[in-house]
């Protein structure tokens, strides 16, 4: 009997992650990856009463080695690691010089050095099992979209997409298809938003409250975006449709996010 192909998701404790993994329990067996013990546990147990093969992998933020571990321990379960999604750990937000350097670090430990430890781990074991693989690492639309009060999550994100793009060239060769995928703002938990003051807590919160996507229909666009070939991936066509304003209507794209930073900042 054919095996179902290996999953492995990074910050799957998230709302986004529990929809992503709802969706991906039918085809993959899953492996799920986060610094919260308790609720990957349970989302593990939650799957197995499904019927579904999972495997609860513990990675503090930015730990290499936790990264290395947890490909190591799906292979001995699996003997296969056949696609890695990278989901964001957060979103960061507020004024530049109110975004202390610890936030800084905490941004880029979590969401960079996360998917770089990943992707490096996870491309270690691809080319060594010699069947190739997919990894899809995922930012928010910041990465493509830079505007007032995310310079940081901006900076990383966009960092990640670079990160893809380089990849997708160095590895394609090999069998490993690497791309990345640029979400919209969405509904989820409070947590999920870091703010550094009230004003931009407020202001952003409404905007989210505001989204029209889903989660379950971002956990059906993940694993479309997953076997899509192209680098560089938006799930909004408003999304798409701004990155293609800011393309080819550059003055007006500026004029605008200035007109917006001058609004914020009053």
């Amino acid at each position: 009997m054919k095996q179902s192909p290996t999953l492995l998701i990074n910050h799957a404790c998230s709302e986004l992650g529990a929809a992503l993994a709802t969706a991906a329990a039918p085809r993959f067996r899953l492996a799920l990856a986060s610094d919260d013990r308790h609720r990957g546990n349970e989302a593990c147990a939650a799957l197995h009463r499904e019927g579904c093969e999972a495997l609860f992998l513990e990675c503090q933020p930015g730990n290499a080695r936790d990264c290395q571990r947890g490909v190591e321990r799906v292979l001995r379960r699996w003997s296969q690691l056949d696609s890695v999604i990278n989901l964001p750990a957060f979103l960061s937000l507020g004024p530049f010089e109110a975004t202390r350097s610890s936030d800084w670090e905490h941004l880029i430990s979590a969401q960079l050095l996360d998917t770089v430890n990943l992707c490096q781990s996870a491309i270690s074991a691809m080319r060594r099992q010699e069947q190739g693989g997919r990894i899809l690492n995922v930012v928010p639309q910041f990465g493509l979209l830079p505007g007032p009060l995310s310079a940081a999550q901006s900076a990383t994100s966009a960092a990640i997409v670079a990160l893809g793009e380089s990849l997708h060239s160095e590895v394609h060769h090999r069998g490993i298809h690497v791309s990345t995928l640029v979400l919209p703002l969405y509904q989820e938990t409070p947590g999920f938003l870091h703010t550094s003051d009230p004003l931009t807590e407020a202001r952003f919160q409404r905007k989210i409250a505001r989204s029209p996507v889903t989660l379950p229909e971002l956990g059906k666009a993940l694993l479309e975006a997953l076997d899509n070939d192209e680098v560089v991936q938006t799930a909004s066509r408003h999304t798409h449709e701004r990155w293609r304003r800011k393309r080819w209507f550059r003055k007006r794209w500026e004029r605008t996010v200035r007109e917006l930073g001058a609004k914020y900042r009053r």
